[in-house]
């Protein structure tokens, strides 16, 4: 009878009920769209700092910037320095083990099948990279071949071009959430045969240096209790005419870490605010409705309907409006992040979106316990209210 009645007053008012079901479906919408977005920042931040597996990063110390940009946006970047610093900064008490790369960019050009980072390794010394593929059954490519990202995605299955070139593809790298799904991986010898390509002197120049000359970066992985802020000091003070600056690796992605905290930050705040604007809202609705309905509550008073029977009906009036709205927001906001996932990426210029199938069940069922819950926490006071109520102020049309 309950649940009857109040299904049949919602219809039977369905603008004001349309109204207040948006402002449900609002709260809920924007909670999952806000908490996707700043899960799958500070996943990837974390996956980054996880996979780079380095205390500090050496880079050309105008290249900050670009470097930062790189790791954790997937920004293409292309910058060097002379390989003869590696040694030098190597001979640093402290540093248990160090390894270059070199970074490359090709062009979204008929000359290559996509813009992509190219990231050069070095398989003697490298602790990031030459792990990651003995972990996954790889060996090591050699010259002409190499490795690609999981979201990349060449024209051909097992061959990938370089300005005019072909090259053969090893293997795909299970996916990281990170901007490595869309790099390709190289030995030097590779590297030297794309720079002294006809398509590369076309579009840079022919190369002055060979590529096993090169740095972009040097990675650095510091003996255990040492302390790496003290050795990216000694790196950029001790070593005379060095064109590089060392950072450590938060250092580094200061700037990103600052922006997933401050994400987060405006996120919970946005909530908060949403849930207490929606709260007000929706008691508002809920008393100036109850109030033109105090007739309609006498009268079922008269029939029988005990006081906690109408009390009943208008939180079942909330609850029915909290979980419509709940389950519109969070529906629509969960089909449009597994159906756009690719786009909103490229739209928001994020590296991932956390699009996990039991992260997006769970989020929605927590969006919808919300929606509820600020629902009946509106209907509260009107359902006291009519519960409180006397008979005789009810069938005159008193306010509650």
């Amino acid at each position: 009878m309950i649940v009857g009645t109040a299904l049949t007053n919602l219809r039977r008012r369905s603008l004001r009920s349309a109204c207040m079901i948006f402002f449900a479906f609002m709260l809920s919408g924007c909670l999952f769209c806000c908490t996707v977005l700043a899960d799958s920042l500070k996943g990837t931040l974390d996956n980054t700092i996880g996979r780079l597996g380095a205390d500090i990063i050496v880079v050309p110390e105008e290249y900050e910037r670009e470097m930062a940009d790189s790791l954790f946006l997937g920004e293409l970047c292309s910058f060097t320095f002379d390989r003869k610093w590696v040694s030098e900064i190597g001979k640093i008490e402290g540093i248990a083990e160090c390894t270059p790369q070199l970074y490359m960019a090709s062009l979204a050009a008929d000359c290559c099948s996509a813009a992509t980072q190219m990231i050069v390794f070095d398989p003697e010394t490298d602790f990031i990279i030459a792990p990651w593929l003995m972990e996954e059954g790889f060996k090591l490519p050699g010259d002409g071949e190499l490795y690609i990202g999981s979201l990349i995605n060449p024209p051909e299955p097992d061959s990938i071009k370089f300005f005019g070139e072909d090259y053969r593809i090893t293997g795909r790298l299970e996916k990281t959430g990170t901007s490595y799904d869309t790099c390709v991986f190289m030995t030097a010898g590779t590297a030297e045969q794309i720079r002294q390509s006809q398509g590369w002197e076309d579009a840079f120049g022919k190369p002055e240096k060979p590529a096993s000359e090169l740095v972009s970066s040097l990675m650095i992985r510091v003996e255990e209790g040492a302390d790496a802020k003290a050795i990216a000091r000694q790196i950029n003070f001790s070593i005379d005419g060095a064109p590089v600056k060392a950072y450590t690796t938060n250092a580094i992605l200061s700037g990103a870490i600052d922006s997933v905290e401050s994400m987060s930050g405006y996120t919970s705040v946005l909530i908060w605010l949403m849930v207490i604007l929606v709260t007000a809202a929706l008691a508002s609705v809920f008393t100036i409705t109850m109030n033109e309905r105090t007739k309609e509550f006498g009268i079922l008073s008269c029939l029988g309907v005990s006081s906690k029977k109408l009390s009943g009906i208008v939180l079942t009036e909330g609850a029915a409006i909290g979980l419509t709205g709940g389950l519109l927001g969070a529906g629509l906001a969960f089909a449009c992040i597994m159906i756009f996932e690719v786009p909103l990426k490229l739209a928001l210029e994020l590296p991932r979106i956390n699009a996990s199938l039991s992260f997006l069940l769970s989020l929605g069922l927590k969006c919808l316990g919300l929606s509820l819950g600020v629902s009946l926490l509106s209907s509260l006071y009107s359902a006291f209210k009519v519960g409180r109520a006397d008979l005789d102020g009810l069938i005159k049309g008193e306010e509650l």
